[in-house]
């Protein structure tokens, strides 16, 4: 029992991905001393370790090898009779995510010195678990189940059969034809995978452009490029039917007031994800769901019943790992009674692993002025960047947003070549508030790719002072 002898455990964390293994962490660093963990698959699972981020970082390896071949040429050497050997690409991904991803996560959770509790919880009241047979009682509560593939009901999709992101991971055998169904960072990743191992890839896009969340000019770039890649991007359609036909799969759907169709040999439907809720037994707590399942949080991570807690996707807000890294420090510090951390989505970067890779955080241009700020925005073409000319890789830019008259920067939005790690120099300035003339106080290193920034902050640094 825990101090009060009142329940079994001090904190127990349902779920120990990213956002309940960091809660669970924390708290412990912070000195309670009886934390149950319960997983529903294997203890060391994770979304991002098994079906997401480093399966699919692996692929793209694969990807980002054979694009090196290809241009080769274009740097006097020349590769002969490229092949993809998709089993062994598949073997590789198997072992590095058994082997490696998980066997760690699942090495440092078994070191934690918590108790693990492997099975489906469901709750029977506010303070009480089951977990099979067993009971078990938390004075604080944290949900971090995750989500699962929320694909939408399409006339005829069942019946004709698709495959998600969870399968695309694991295919033994590549179709030759892959119809894309949305638009978001997974659709983007896995149809640029498949297209460079060899599928024929058409994504059919309900808005105008790829990635309608983010900074427009990186949307339309994007999928200008990827369709001078040879991906047929579909825009500005609207979805009729599924059907099977030739041995293959068709979609019909309607683009420009026409219907038409496309067939391939499969569908792949990235249409998101939805918090992972069910056989939870929410209802027996209390808490307010909003209308895709998603648990209500504060900005502690406390729901509206006080010591329950939800991190992660399960709570719908940023569906990124780090994120719910972050959420799980800030609901375990407040469970401890550490109320000064608060969960902050406004500097949680996005970073999407297409070619070019892009990394967007804060603002943007549309968002600021709607906001009523005065601001100067300067977009630097990748091809002024001298390290990205010297690697053969121009396509892209880097687009700075700062407020006048300080210079303060409140958004970057970057489409290019190493863009995810660019990120990583790119934060701490907009974390501290940064302005353009901090950036310019720094000597970055020449060439090289992150003193990218330097350039439009050297610009709207020139007209505020020229104001």
């Amino acid at each position: 029992m825990s101090n009060t002898d009142k329940y079994h455990y001090d904190l127990i964390c349902i779920g120990s991905g990213s956002g309940g293994f960091s809660a669970a962490m924390v708290a412990k660093a912070e000195g309670l001393k009886n934390i149950l963990l319960i997983e529903k698959r294997r203890v060391g699972y994770s979304l991002c370790t098994n079906e997401g981020c480093m399966p699919s970082k692996t692929l793209l390896a694969s990807a980002s090898v054979k694009r090196t071949f290809e241009e080769s040429p274009n740097f006097g050497i020349t590769a002969s009779d490229l092949q993809v050997n998709w089993s062994t690409v598949q073997k590789r991904v198997r072992t590095l995510v058994e082997d490696d991803f998980f066997a760690a996560r699942r090495e440092a959770i078994l070191n934690a010195s918590v108790d693990i509790v492997e099975g489906s919880a469901s709750f029977t009241d506010p303070h009480t678990i089951q977990v099979g047979d067993n009971r078990y009682t938390g004075e604080k509560i944290v949900i971090a189940t995750g989500s699962v593939v929320d694909v939408p009901p399409l006339h005829g999709l069942e019946e004709t059969g698709y495959i998600t992101s969870d399968e695309a991971l694991y295919l033994e055998h590549l179709p030759s034809s892959l119809i894309v169904i949305g638009s978001g960072y997974i659709a983007l990743e896995l149809g640029y995978l498949f297209h460079k191992v060899g599928v024929e890839i058409t994504m059919l896009v309900r808005s105008p452009r790829v990635l309608r969340r983010l900074e427009p000019d990186i949307g339309f770039e994007l999928q200008d490029l990827l369709r001078r890649e040879g991906m047929n991007i579909l825009t500005e359609t609207s979805l009729k039917s599924f059907a099977r036909a030739n041995n293959g799969k068709e979609v019909r759907f309607v683009q420009g007031g026409e219907e038409k169709v496309v067939r391939a040999e499969e569908i792949m439907v990235n249409t998101g994800r939805r918090p992972a809720i069910d056989g939870l037994g929410l209802e027996k707590t209390g808490l307010l769901l909003g209308e895709k399942g998603e648990i209500d949080v504060n900005d502690y991570m406390q729901t509206n019943v006080p010591h329950i807690y939800a991190v992660g996707d399960v709570t719908g807000k940023a569906a990124l790992v780090y994120a719910a890294t972050m959420e799980g420090k800030v609901a375990g510090l407040h469970a401890v009674g550490k109320r000064g951390t608060k969960m902050n989505y406004d500097l949680v970067s996005n970073i999407i692993f297409s070619h070019p890779e892009i990394g967007t955080v804060g603002l943007t241009e549309s968002e600021a002025k709607a906001q009523g700020l005065d601001v100067i925005t300067v977009k630097t073409p990748m091809e002024d960047i001298g390290k990205a000319v010297a690697i053969g890789e121009i396509d892209g830019f880097v687009k700075m947003i700062a407020e006048r008259p300080s210079g303060r920067i409140v958004g970057l939005h970057i489409l290019g070549p190493h863009a995810t790690d660019i990120m990583q120099i790119a934060l701490p300035h907009l974390y501290h508030n940064d302005t353009v003339f901090d950036i310019l106080n720094i000597p970055y290193p020449h060439p090289t790719l992150g003193e990218a920034l330097s350039y439009p902050a050297e610009d709207i640094a020139d007209e505020l002072t020229a104001a």
